[in-house]
């Protein structure tokens, strides 16, 4: 591997820098590895390495939302809202 001597400079908030390092650092990588790692991988994929586009949130209509139930601690959805093919009332306990 060739010797890592070129400088690149970026100002970010103390904050970012701190959690930013954290991460890294329980992959054992330190920042400058982690830039690294992203420059090779931009150079790779020949942009980004990863999708730009925002998450589509789920959107909630107060109107349809259920009260939380105290006996249970959360809402309880009606068993006529379980839709078979999605399995996530599987992972529920009753």
């Amino acid at each position: 591997m060739a010797s890592r001597t070129a400088e690149v400079k970026s100002y970010v908030e103390p904050q970012i820098k701190s959690e930013a390092s954290e991460v890294y650092a329980r992959w054992g990588m330190s920042l400058s590895d982690a830039v690294n790692t992203f420059l090779i991988k931009s150079i790779e994929v020949g942009g980004l390495p990863f999708d730009m586009r925002p998450e589509p949130r789920p959107v909630y209509k107060a109107s349809t939302v259920l009260p939380a139930d105290p006996a249970y601690g959360s809402s309880v959805l009606p068993d006529d809202m379980d839709n078979e093919e999605d399995g996530i009332y599987d992972r529920l306990v009753g």
